[in-house]
């Protein structure tokens, strides 16, 4: 009886979760695959276990009351944790460490480094996502992952990984057609321009503006959404771009970009390894960190 009463108690409590966060007694039954009614019963033994209300009934929807605000949200504590548990358990067997990192850094940076964590660490399974834009860490099952600044991070474990150091990089054949002798030749030439939607950068008229430098009325821009395609048509002669030094730095070294001018800023947003706060790394993903980080510093 008691087994059974236990089991009755937490589904009433995972039905009152959904309940609560989606405002509707009917979007739960939706949600969970029961009726309305199932919903409503559910919550009135609830209800009627705890002796108080937890929700205020209304024409369209329900909103809790301060007592089911508190319940919700120590019930969405205690699954985070379950979930994290969970997380946890599953990496145990499979030691899969997911990273998150842009397109172009995993393209230009993590690609050709890889191999080297491997084979220091044959038995990790790394599984990698890119994205460009900033996700949920704890919600998306990621261990780790590189983003930029640290106003936005502040609730998460971080590491420094590198300055976001910005210069302008082209192609050999490029700077031989287009001499670029001083900052001013520069803000007339062809510029490949980063046009990211979801994470401010420094922009050519912003970079040129540290030189007390301006763009001329119809500046030579070319727009691209993503940092890979900037790249590339920096490599096939299309224009200047800003290089960002941790991810053209090999690109440099191979002699598919070069440096016109020697010019550099280094802002105040320093790209972090982040990690899901709350909890020590399990070792294997400290192993990646680490190595991410000491890889970092060498570039």
């Amino acid at each position: 009886m008691t087994d059974t009463k236990t089991n009755q108690s937490l589904n009433n409590l995972l039905v009152f979760e959904s309940a609560a966060r989606r405002g509707s007694f009917t979007r739960a039954a939706e949600d969970l695959g029961i009726s309305q009614p199932a919903v409503s019963h559910a919550m009135r033994l609830l209800e009627a276990d705890l002796g108080v209300a937890l929700f205020e009934r209304q024409h369209k929807g329900v909103q809790t009351t301060e007592a089911g605000k508190y319940l919700l949200e120590q019930v969405g504590m205690g699954l985070s944790l379950i979930d994290q548990a969970l997380r946890e358990v599953r990496g145990m067997q499979a030691h899969q460490v997911t990273l998150a990192v842009s397109t172009a850094t995993a393209t230009w940076w993590l690609l050709p480094r890889i191999a080297r964590f491997k084979q220091m660490h044959p038995d990790i399974e790394l599984r990698v996502i890119t994205t460009d834009t900033d996700l949920d860490l704890a919600r998306e099952r990621i261990d780790l992952a590189v983003t930029l600044g640290a106003d936005d991070f502040a609730h998460y474990q971080r590491w420094h990984f590198v300055d976001e150091e910005i210069f302008p990089v082209c192609s050999p054949k490029f700077l031989k057609e287009n001499p670029l002798p001083d900052l001013k030749a520069l803000a007339h030439s062809p510029l490949l321009l980063l046009e990211e939607r979801y994470r401010p950068r420094m922009a050519w008229k912003d970079w040129l503006a540290r030189f007390g430098i301006s763009l001329p009325r119809q500046p030579r821009l070319f727009r691209f959404n993503d940092y890979s395609i900037v790249l590339q048509a920096a490599i096939e002669g299309q224009g200047v771009a800003q290089g960002w030094r941790h991810i053209v730095q090999p690109l440099i070294a191979q002699g598919l970009l070069v440096r016109p001018i020697d010019a550099s800023v280094t802002t105040d947003q320093p790209l972090y390894i982040t990690a899901p706060q709350g909890k020590a790394l399990r070792t294997d993903v400290a192993y990646l960190k680490d190595w991410l980080v000491a890889e970092a510093s060498t570039s």
